[in-house]
């Protein structure tokens, strides 16, 4: 991969990517409302602290760091008061540039946010005070101050790339980007020290990265590397990869339980597969299990319960609830095109983000999870294709 500090080259072409961004069949979403099922109410688990980070060397002359406000770009919209403290909030970024904050308590959406035109990913700090926008053609993560409303200038980490997935460490200390390169060959992820937005040198990881999830300890990041079938497990005390582990075809998203015990990969083509991996305190003792179906078609998004005993799994045909470790098929809605999904912290909310429906016909319906109720659908501009809360 070229210097971090070097101009941005033109935009990649997408490529493969474009699986990311599913175009499912055109199918209806007139019943947003789920059939019921169990489902408790849960409250995460609390993450360890990491030891701290040895701060990367490389630079970029624009950071995203929280520790000033960022600029402001031309236009800036007007900034969207900060909602009460009590409110559930999540935001979401959209196919069409812009990011979406949502009062999840009153069900509405807030003004915009203009942010790159091709965001992929979106990831709040632990305090709750900034979301990091990731654009998957240029390169660049925008920080976006959500006390104020205000967007940050783009900053660019990598060059010759595209940026699939953020995650943050659990300590807020550092944002990862998952690069792929133009060629789709061997991809990267890239530390970006939040307190100076200094940019490490990117870690080698494998074909075509899509997705990231750091264990709740912040010992270790796992990449899913969508061109081998693998995951590539990380440390971050040293910031150097594993050896790879297979987990099935075309995986495509990875989350990891609150307790740190599990990790499940969601993959498959025409069907879903979950793989559970039972983590180590070595990642070279991860196990991988056997894989289960799960409902939904071609996959596209996983999302667990922070008491790790069910998840979303959502897909170019519908989106079902299934328990874990087991994967038994709880309820399953065919009325949509499903591409991403969240749980709240408490665990009593879920947003699915959807397109190709109908009445309206993109948005995100927010879930009750202990009685399965589907809320009314919050209508949006574009396509969801990231969602992230408040913590």
């Amino acid at each position: 991969m070229a210097d971090v500090t070097d101009t941005l080259a033109p935009r990649a072409p997408r490529g493969r990517r474009d699986r990311l961004h599913l175009t499912a069949a055109l199918a209806v979403i007139g019943a947003l409302f789920l059939s019921a099922c169990g489902g408790a109410r849960a409250t995460p688990a609390a993450s360890p602290t990491p030891s701290p980070r040895t701060t990367p060397t490389a630079t970029v002359s624009a950071t995203a760091t929280p520790t000033a406000t960022p600029a402001s770009p031309t236009p800036t919209p007007a900034p969207t008061p900060t909602p009460p403290a009590s409110d559930v909030m999540a935001y979401v970024a959209m196919s069409d540039g812009e990011l979406v904050p949502l009062d999840v308590t009153t069900g509405t959406a807030e003004a915009p946010m203009r942010i790159d035109p091709d965001p992929t990913s979106v990831a709040v700090s632990p305090d709750g005070r900034y979301a990091y926008v990731a654009d998957g053609d240029a390169a660049t993560v925008t920080a976006v101050n959500l006390e104020t409303g205000t967007v940050g200038t783009p900053n660019q980490v990598a060059n010759d790339a595209t940026l699939t997935a953020l995650a943050i460490t659990p300590n807020g200390a550092t944002l990862l980007a998952v690069a792929n390169p133009t060629g789709y060959d061997t991809g990267s992820v890239i530390p970006i020290t939040l307190a100076s937005g200094s940019v490490g040198a990117p870690i080698p990881v494998g074909a075509y990265p899509v997705a990231i999830a750091v264990a709740p300890n912040g010992g270790t990041a796992y990449v899913v590397n969508a061109g081998d079938s693998t995951i590539t497990p990380i440390s971050l005390a040293s910031d150097t990869a594993g050896a790879a582990l297979s987990v099935g075809v075309d995986p495509m998203a990875i989350t990891i339980t609150s307790s740190g015990a599990t990790a499940y990969v969601l993959g498959g083509t025409g069907a879903g597969t979950l793989t559970p991996i039972t983590l180590a305190a070595n990642p070279a003792q991860d196990v991988v299990g056997a894989a289960v179906s799960v409902p939904g078609g071609t996959p596209a998004a996983l999302a667990i319960a922070p008491d790790g005993g069910s998840a979303c799994v959502l897909g170019a045909t519908g989106v079902g609830r299934v328990s874990l470790p087991a994967g038994t098929d709880l309820w399953t809605t065919s009325n949509a095109s499903y591409t991403t999904a969240a749980f709240s912290p408490d665990g009593t909310r879920a947003l699915l983000g959807y397109t190709s429906g109908t009445s309206p016909r993109q948005g995100v319906v927010v879930l009750n999870v202990g009685t399965d109720a589907a809320g009314t659908a919050i209508s949006l501009s574009g396509k969801p294709v990231s969602i992230a809360f408040r913590p």
